[in-house]
């Protein structure tokens, strides 16, 4: 039996009826009753306060990394939650390939003392999308599983339709930053109807380059969307030099 293909086809409401009759166990040590318990969050390495606003490169003091100081991407600041890697790494692993809702709420959870302290004023939510052929052989986007349930806590609205995947991409696997960069590019197409003058919410699971989030950031600015913000629960310790 699948419990989490059925706990995705149940409102929110029954998820707790669902874990009572088969508890979780932690994805990092696996004790039962809890889907990442006190003692393995405390070994998530938490992305420090001063970080580069565009990459999240640690800065000894406010201000741009040395690669992000020449450069300006779309978005205005990007946020991660966590380094990925640990119990961070098996949660969105785990979200993105078995549809967890659970983890998907706690994930979410995780983005909203991103976004609160932050203190980002945002209009709208738009998840990254994945492409069609991906969509449809997943049946979901683990993007999307993040971005509404920090929706619903924000009281803001969510779009799936504002930006869209125009075209398929080559693997990212054993690309440098520039070669990804280009590889992104073109990718996404935005919809002015719906994200004009909206102050963005940009939602990804991993940053790895941030160059998926800046080939969709640019989308939205070219169909004049307002500020972009970009967060995601991961961000990996891909060499950017």
């Amino acid at each position: 039996m699948d419990i989490q293909k059925i706990k995705a086809q149940l409102p929110e409401w029954m998820w707790n009826t669902i874990d009572w009759v088969f508890p979780p166990h932690c994805l990092g040590c696996g004790v039962e009753g809890e889907i990442i318990c006190p003692e393995c969050y405390a070994t998530i390495k938490r992305v420090p306060v001063n970080v580069c606003p565009y990459c999240n490169a640690y800065v000894s003091t406010s201000g741009h990394c040395p690669n992000c100081l020449n450069r300006k991407p779309a978005y205005t600041q990007f946020r991660a939650y966590a380094f990925y890697g640990g119990v961070i790494r098996e949660a969105v692993h785990q979200l993105k390939y078995q549809n967890d809702i659970g983890i998907a709420r706690i994930l979410a959870g995780y983005l909203l003392k991103v976004i609160q302290a932050e203190n980002w004023q945002i209009d709208l939510v738009v998840p990254v999308p994945l492409s069609k052929s991906k969509q449809d052989q997943r049946g979901y986007n683990q993007a999307e599983r993040l971005a509404r349930p920090v929706a619903g806590a924000l009281g803001k609205p969510i779009s799936t339709e504002g930006l869209s995947r125009i075209r398929e991409k080559a693997s990212q696997v054993n690309l440098d930053v520039k070669s990804r960069r280009e590889n992104v590019r073109g990718v996404f197409e935005a919809d002015p109807a719906i994200v004009k003058g909206k102050r963005i919410l940009l939602i990804d699971d991993v940053f790895t380059t941030g160059a998926t989030l800046e080939s969709a950031s640019q989308a939205l600015k070219d169909a004049n969307s307002g500020l972009v913000y970009a967060v995601t629960v991961g961000k990996s310790d891909f060499n950017v030099n």
